[in-house]
């Protein structure tokens, strides 16, 4: 007798994710957030990779000599806010995006892209992993803006497509970052269509050391590469959550791109000015980096100046 093919080791990811998808999904987004505040402070206090990960991150968002203890408070939110993000994620199916759109969203800067659009040029939506910059751009549908968004690819391959079934409910078209993806984004910028990608996290490992917070980290071309090949409007946006429910977003000014001919050249200088962006943004309130994974290579030494390990020989 021929048992049945035993089940592949990750896809209880994906059943996993369906039972709660059915079920906490359900609740109201406070009971939720409530939930959500539980599992993340348990991840933490239990997995020494997220708390190393996020720890180092704030201590070089930080720097040197910020305490302990305000290093470890802030990682520790970083942890809930990403919680929060899944929280969202699980129920945003069954939003009244419309209602969300007038009450629960403050989004500035649409006249960048409605400006862009009627001269018939694409937008490259640029964004980071902070607060719910997801909320952010499905506003976008009820403003009568279509994105098409390219997401990191997940494992196993049925929680990618699960996840981006969610993502597309409201309108919007979601791919996970490929060859054919990208095809796709480059017809939609020359379309005059809205494209939207994090720039935060070098998920592909083909990205360029660029100096981040004082010190070299490596980060994706791919925003500003995209708006260099279609002469798209380069438009770093980012959301912030203001108390429990509410989120603003702030689009733009767009970035002013640098074109020498050298492509190598101004792909790093325009990428390094666009994280500058987010850096000024980012810590205003570190806390709402919903990033677990280390970003720079290495800790900071004790006693150590971000002036001695600028990344900036890295874009010359």
């Amino acid at each position: 007798m021929q048992l049945p093919p035993f089940p592949r080791p990750r896809l209880w990811k994906y059943y996993l994710m369906m039972f709660v998808i059915a079920t906490i999904g359900r609740m109201p987004i406070g009971g939720r957030y409530f939930i959500a505040r539980i599992v993340s402070d348990v991840q933490y206090a239990l997995r020494p990779s997220i708390r190393k990960a996020t720890r180092s991150n704030m201590r070089h968002v930080l720097g040197p000599d910020a305490s302990d203890d305000e290093v470890d408070r802030l990682a520790r939110q970083c942890a809930q806010n990403t919680g929060r993000y899944y929280a969202d994620m699980v129920g945003m199916h069954r939003m009244d995006m419309r209602k969300f759109y007038e009450e629960e969203l403050d989004l500035k800067g649409l006249e960048y892209i409605r400006e862009a659009q009627a001269q018939g040029r694409g937008v490259v939506l640029a964004s980071a992993h902070y607060a719910n910059p997801e909320f952010a751009a499905q506003g976008l549908a009820a403003a009568g803006i279509k994105v098409f968004a390219l997401v990191e690819p997940l494992q196993p391959p049925e929680v990618g497509r699960l996840m981006r079934k969610l993502r597309a409910v409201h309108g919007h078209q979601y791919e996970a970052v490929s060859f054919g993806a990208v095809k796709q984004a480059l017809a939609w910028l020359r379309g005059g269509g809205l494209v939207c990608i994090l720039m935060d996290r070098d998920i592909q490992k083909r990205g360029v050391m660029l100096d981040f917070c004082g010190y070299p980290a490596r980060f994706p071309t791919g925003p500003v590469d995209l708006a260099m090949r279609t002469n798209s409007v380069l438009l770093p946006g980012f959301a912030r959550r203001v108390g429990d429910y509410k989120i603003d977003g702030d689009l733009g000014p767009p970035l002013d791109l640098e074109i020498t001919g050298d492509n190598e050249r101004d792909l790093r200088v325009n990428t390094q000015r666009m994280l500058a962006r987010f850096e000024d943004y980012l810590r205003q309130d570190p806390g709402q980096w919903s990033v677990l994974e280390r970003i720079w290579p290495d800790d900071i030494p004790s006693g150590d100046s971000p002036a001695e390990h600028s990344g900036e020989q890295a874009v010359q």
